[in-house]
């Protein structure tokens, strides 16, 4: 009886995997190949899916639509958002989790709940702030508004990292002489790298794929790549081939960066979840 009961359990643990996987994959298969299909393929009815595929798409937004700059202007961004994060977010998430801050849970509950504001209430005071000190328009602007959107997710991340380091080890490098700020470079950050990297790839494709801010502060030149994706929809058509390869782009550097540090990823949000 107990054996029958473990056995549907496993059925139905693997039926739940299944069904996920597949609502996950489904769309991103037919993404791709949409960026590969005929024009004239598009909306066949019945629906076409053997055929012989074409680069004409991602021809064309390289050359047409001129879509690198908007790849650089994403990477730039979400390097430099991830880069913030994780100084302004380890350091914050080491003083709450180490330092005797007065009222630090209150504090930590403060940014908790910063995360929690939708980002529709945040646009208009964002936007009069940014446009007041000049920097609309701009990167920069994009930046700044990204990094306050992500920090607080980022310090919340690495405060568990380092409430799972035994406090003896770094008290054992204040005996040998360590500053507290040395012992914080030395001893603790790089017992939490698992922690950063996690901390940092999410970052990363949170800004990667942030959109609303993106179009409100962005100018012309400025563009970052889902805005730039958003420009294939006109007033009377949309460019279905162009959108989709375009999309298709977007999803390479994080699929790549995934395949590489999903180790570390897995192994730093289990890090921060489990205790002893």
């Amino acid at each position: 009886m107990v054996k029958r009961r473990k056995k549907v359990k496993n059925v139905g643990s693997l039926v739940i995997v299944v069904i996920f996987v597949l609502w996950t994959i489904i769309p991103l298969v037919l993404l791709a190949q949409q960026a590969f299909k005929p024009h004239v393929l598009m909306f066949s009815d019945p629906p076409t899916f053997i055929f012989k595929p074409i680069g004409e798409h991602f021809v064309k937004i390289f050359s047409k639509q001129n879509i690198f700059p908007f790849i650089i202007n994403s990477i730039i961004v979400g390097i430099s958002t991830t880069f913030l994060c994780l100084v302004f977010g380890s350091m914050c998430a080491y003083a709450l989790s180490r330092l005797r801050v007065p009222r630090k849970n209150i504090w930590a509950l403060f940014i908790l709940i910063a995360r929690m504001v939708p980002v529709s209430t945040l646009m208009i005071p964002i936007y009069s702030i940014l446009r007041l000190i000049g920097l609309g328009n701009k990167l920069l602007a994009i930046i700044i508004a990204h990094t306050a959107l992500n920090l607080p997710l980022a310090i919340w991340m690495l405060r568990s990292f380092f409430d799972d380091i035994p406090a003896a080890l770094e008290q054992a490098a204040l005996i040998d002489g360590c500053t507290r700020l040395k012992s914080f470079f030395v001893v603790a950050l790089p017992l939490v790298s698992s922690g950063l990297v996690a901390t940092g790839i999410l970052t990363m494709l949170n800004s990667w794929n942030e959109f609303m801010f993106a179009l409100v502060l962005s100018g012309r030149t400025t563009r970052t790549l889902p805005v730039g994706i958003s420009s294939f929809v006109g007033s009377v058509s949309i460019d279905w081939g162009g959108s989709s390869a375009a999309a298709v782009i977007a999803c390479l550097p994080i699929f790549i960066a995934g395949i590489f540090v999903q180790k570390y990823l897995v192994r730093g949000m289990t890090m921060g979840a489990v205790k002893g």
